[in-house]
């Protein structure tokens, strides 16, 4: 199968937009409720453990054949058993991710854009170029993601800076540890998994030109998008502060509505959701696209575009699953946001050593 390739900048910008774009969703929210004032100590710790994620992937990657996706790496040190339920549950992942991802952005539109169109129609307007940007593969979407990363962070940097300037509370993030220090750790930890999807750069570093590079494009990500989560949290705390910080269902749209600078420039709303939009739209496709890879490689097909559109149907099913806005994000919170550590640190935690233990075995019996 021939093999596509990327570099460092393209591998980078897929990370931090797959990992960041969950800041146009209920995210700040959900630490605001968390950790009350000190719900951005959450991001803080949550960040912390992200190197782990990156440290098993590339140990799982270095103690299989060279060239092996996380999938394919999986499966040869498990076996094809093991390896293969391993391998189902990194496919429902994110597959979970897509379907419940693109529900949340669809309700956005539909509650805030677009309040009479229909909810199938805006699913489908979605979807259908979601499906073609998967379609081009991984090199095309590493392209996209750099040309477009520039405009995403952008937009947050002005939201971020408007919002301090026309709306902030001084004391706003007092009591200084928010619902108590002992459930900030706690959820800190749990909230690991807000990082969860590094677990794509186990399809991406085998498609590095140089594995000498791989930690570049690793470390960039997690810079970028610690620093993104921390501030937007923050930001948001202080002008919102608790507890109208958590009842608000978009945080950084609501943020963007009360930017004023001036009487001539106002109402930017509009302009900042062209590139959140965006955000999503590749966000969708990369996880669209990992989920075809996934099932691609267990079923041992030869090419991924051949699962792109049956899989986008598959999704447009279970986008439509959840009653309303409300139990999407539940899912995404109850589900993704709290077991989604098991999957991007236990589970390539767990292989890696199996991988050093088979190393260790072999030798022995060498």
């Amino acid at each position: 199968m021939y093999q596509h390739h990327i570099g460092v900048r393209e591998a980078a910008s897929i990370g931090i937009i797959f990992i960041i774009t969950k800041i146009f969703l209920p995210f700040q929210r959900s630490l605001a409720e968390a950790g009350g004032t000190a719900g951005w100590m959450i991001a803080i710790i949550a960040a912390i453990f992200c190197p782990l994620t990156w440290w098993a992937i590339r140990g799982v990657l270095r103690n299989a054949k060279q060239g092996s996706t996380l999938i394919e790496a999986t499966e040869e040190i498990w076996g094809p058993w093991v390896g293969t339920f391993l391998n189902l549950a990194y496919f429902c992942f994110f597959f979970a991710i897509t379907f419940l991802v693109l529900r949340e952005f669809s309700e956005l539109l539909s509650s805030d854009i677009l309040p009479r169109t229909p909810m199938n129609m805006i699913l489908i307007f979605l979807i259908v170029p979601i499906a073609f940007v998967a379609y081009c593969g991984i090199e095309s979407l590493g392209r996209i993601c750099w040309l477009t990363i520039g405009l995403i962070i952008g937009s947050v940097l002005i939201v971020l800076i408007g919002g301090l300037l026309t709306h902030a509370e001084p004391n706003a993030l007092s009591p200084f540890w928010g619902t108590g220090k002992s459930r900030i750790i706690m959820s800190g930890i749990a909230k690991s998994s807000l990082f969860s999807e590094m677990l794509v750069f186990g399809f991406l570093l085998p498609r590095m030109r140089k594995s000498r590079e791989w930690g570049r494009a690793v470390w960039w990500c997690i810079a970028i998008s610690s620093i993104t989560l921390f501030s937007t949290t923050i930001v948001y705390l202080y002008v919102f502060p608790y507890p109208t910080a958590i009842r608000l269902n978009v945080p950084m749209f609501e943020v963007s509505r009360l930017i004023i600078f001036g009487r001539w420039i106002q109402r930017l709303e509009s302009l900042f959701l062209i590139a959140w939009l965006i955000s999503a739209a590749l966000k969708l496709a990369i996880g669209l696209y990992c989920t075809a890879a996934t099932m691609s490689q267990i079923l041992r097909l030869p090419k991924v575009q051949t699962l792109i559109f049956p899989l986008t149907l598959l999704v447009y099913g279970f986008a439509l699953l959840p009653n309303n806005e409300m139990t999407a994000v539940s899912w995404d919170g109850g589900f993704l946001r709290t077991y989604g550590s098991i999957f991007s640190i236990a589970l390539p935690m767990l292989t890696w050593f199996a991988g050093i233990m088979r190393h260790r075995m072999r030798r022995r019996t060498a």
